[in-house]
């Protein structure tokens, strides 16, 4: 009987501390026992708590234990008091635990050794011994303390948002948020149950009522028939005149659009009835709704003419459209409404500034102008919401009524109020599913490239009211747009896969539901390249590459060197052999034939120019090569190029060969001195003309004329 008095009795505590909106640490949350000793704050919100000298971080929803070897600790064998602290500057916070003092970096998280020689401890021990234990709770906390019930109380302070931590015996911690206006629980026969529950207009045995006009309401009296009750007391039962109303059962309510239409919802669809012409149309957008759950729950319209759609499983936003045919074509696709404290949605209601309110299975929610989620951090109950039982009252009060018979009431400006986005901690790093030490985040550098799945927590350190706290996070240079993120807990995660080496920068903002979004929280870290993605390497295969394209290149060059050189040999080798011939051919006779040289008929052409060209200048002995190659129009360049393609000689030798073969002629036709001849074909002196003939005939020109005179007498 005892054991269950006492679990009674820890039911109702936290039953009074879930309703009060207060929030409870036990070691199912991360602390390492139910024994608090000392709780400090460091300088960017996190608490430090130390249970039973094992030390512990907040990372906004739980704690992660800060790893403490006693090798770091200072001993202090004569003292006996317990528990003290000092900040010396805002980053070291020396800690007194019994016999011991440590020193705590509140930046990298971790403890780190103090002197070896112990050097300014003296004046520690002087105040964290013997003055600095931790103070006892004011009065105003211990009337808090008081107030909950909290006999066990080891410790209390107050943090930087003005929530009180108290510490217990042995049983973790209580946090109470900072003063605002809570939430009224009503129960029993309190007249707003009722209230809330008829807001949809039922009565008794009637399911829904909606004014038509001054003549004419629409009645629903049972789960599935719809009427007309008039004026006059009389009703038109619409089933009758509307067989199709059949194929719907369980009706749960209606929501008049214009002067002209209403939509009826029910528990297997919706559809709109044309209250003037008595006919129905098809709900607009059924589809894309009814995919999620056929089973219609309640509907909103806005004073901006958007409708809301409440269902089984999900929140539906649908736009109006002005200016279209028939109703069901003047709403736009519907947007599923993300976010929410639970998809099962009960009710729908619109407070005094026009914002949506909706009752879900677990809490409130307000849709606009943003999403933000009530639950029991706010004080309202951990009961479902009912169906369609939601008003806003004159005061401007809304109502909710929930299961167990209760119902919450509370003013949405009281309520919500003024809030300001708090800085975002990254309170943990997780790095291919390990987790990095709290100690060592700030210690982090270059990441190897297998560490390349990354995680980061982070959170406002929003004690008080976590599901307010909207997140937006990106890696700059990796990402354009921001994500989003909301955890009702108190803290968010980002996750990212296989990142590429290279250099980056994690932001994260937070807002909260009134407030712009706050300062950005940066975390530098880098993925070093493989080995053989380094920048030496990628230097190492550059100039590999340039080498093996240079020596690729050399060798096509080589290849291509030797290809022209056979090609030449061949062609060279070709007209070495016709000049061979023609050479034969002067011996043979006197007269130079073109085709006989020529290789085709434009070479031809131009010898046939070429020997015009000398014959009629045959006894000028200053006719040189640039005189023929202006006779032939051409520079002497493409001259020489293309007596060397066609004969393989120079311009000079070919004019010497066609003055020479001239006087070969003129040695057997003529009876012309040497001198006269070499005179007449263009030598200067005879001596000159004798060498030169020499060459070409093997004679000298005496030798060749008495050679050619025996000839033709022996042919006579």
């Amino acid at each position: 009987m005892k054991g269950k008095f006492c679990i009674l009795l820890c039911s109702m505590f936290v039953w009074v501390l879930c309703v009060s909106g207060q929030r409870h640490w036990t070691v199912a949350d991360g602390l390492p026992t139910g024994e608090v000793q000392q709780i400090v704050e460091l300088p960017n919100g996190r608490m430090l708590v130390n249970c039973e000298g094992v030390f512990c971080l907040s990372n906004g929803h739980s704690f992660d234990v800060v790893s403490c070897n006693q090798i770091l600790a200072y001993k202090l064998s004569q003292y006996t008091n317990r528990y003290g602290q000092l900040w010396e500057g805002d980053s070291i916070l020396w800690l007194r635990d019994f016999y011991r003092i440590y020193r705590f970096d509140a930046h990298q998280y971790r403890f780190v050794k103090t002197d070896e020689d112990g050097s300014g401890i003296p004046f520690l021990k002087t105040v964290l011994a013997d003055k600095a234990d931790t103070p006892q709770p004011t009065a105003q906390q211990q009337h808090v303390i008081d107030s909950l019930h909290i006999h066990d109380a080891t410790v209390a302070i107050t943090d930087r948002q003005g929530g009180l931590w108290i510490g217990t015996r042995t049983n973790g911690i209580v946090y109470q948020p900072p003063h605002r206006t809570k939430p009224m629980i009503h129960t029993g026969n309190d007249p707003l149950i009722g209230q809330a529950r008829s807001a949809s207009l039922r009565n008794g045995q009637t399911m829904f009522v909606i004014q038509i006009d001054d003549d004419r309401q629409l009645r629903c009296d049972s789960l599935s028939h719809l009427a007309y009750a008039q004026s006059d007391h009389t009703t038109i039962p619409l089933n009758e005149k509307l067989p199709a109303l059949n194929q719907y059962r369980h009706m749960v309510g209606a929501c008049p659009l214009d002067e002209e239409w209403v939509a009826v919802y029910t528990q297997n669809g919706a559809f709109l009835l044309d209250t003037k012409a008595d006919t129905l149309a098809p709900f607009p957008h059924a589809y894309e709704i009814e995919c999620y759950s056929s089973k219609y729950n309640c509907m909103l319209k806005d004073h901006k003419g958007t409708l809301w759609v409440g269902t089984q499983n999900g929140l539906f936003k649908m736009e109006e459209v002005k200016g279209k045919g028939t109703k069901s074509e003047k709403y736009k696709t519907p947007d599923r409404i993300e976010g929410l404290t639970n998809n099962c949605i009960r009710s729908l209601v619109t407070d005094a500034d026009g914002h949506v309110w909706t009752g879900t299975s677990y809490g409130i929610s307000r849709i606009t102008p943003t999403v933000v989620n009530l639950g029991v951090d706010d004080g309202i109950p951990a009961k479902p919401m009912m169906d369609c039982a939601a008003l806003l009252l004159t005061d401007k009060r809304l109502v909710f009524a929930a299961g167990g018979g209760l119902a919450v009431s509370f003013r949405p400006d009281e309520q919500l109020g003024e809030e300001k986005p708090l800085p975002v901690v990254i309170t943990n790093i997780t790095i291919n599913g390990e987790t990095v030490e709290s100690s060592t985040l700030s210690l982090l550098g270059n990441l190897s490239y297998k560490q390349n799945d990354l995680s980061f927590q982070f959170s406002t350190l929003n004690y008080a009211t976590p599901s307010h706290d909207r997140y937006r996070y990106r890696i700059r240079n990796l990402e354009s747009e921001w994500n989003t993120c909301s955890d009702g807990g108190g803290q968010c995660t980002a996750i990212y896969r296989a990142l590429p080496p290279g250099d980056y920068t994690f932001e994260v903002q937070a807002a909260t539901a009134s407030s712009e979004w706050g300062t950005v929280t940066t975390f530098q870290f880098a993925i070093r390249p493989p080995w053989w993605l380094t920048w030496w390497m990628k230097t190492a295969y550059g100039l590999a590459t340039i080498l093996m394209i240079v020596g690729l290149i050399s060798v096509y060059l080589q290849k291509k060197k030797a290809k022209l050189r056979r090609e030449n040999d061949a062609r060279v080798n070709h007209l070495f052999e016709l000049r061979e011939e023609a050479r034969h051919q002067f011996a043979e006779s006197a007269n130079i034939s073109p085709d006989k040289i020529a290789i085709n008929a434009e070479e031809e052409k131009l010898v046939s120019q070429m020997l015009k060209a000398i014959e009629a200048h045959i006894d000028n002995e200053q006719y040189n090569a640039d005189l023929l190659a202006r006779d032939v129009a051409m520079s002497r360049a493409s001259l020489y190029k293309k007596l060397q393609n066609m004969l393989g000689i120079t311009p000079t030798d070919f004019i010497r060969k066609v003055r020479l073969k001239r006087a070969a002629q003129l040695l057997t036709e003529s009876q012309l001195s040497i001198n006269e001849i070499a005179t007449h074909v263009g030598f200067a002196t005879a001596r000159n003309f004798s060498s030169s003939f020499k060459k070409i005939f093997g004679v000298t020109p005496s030798e060749y004329r008495n050679r050619e005179e025996n000839a033709k007498k022996t042919h006579n």
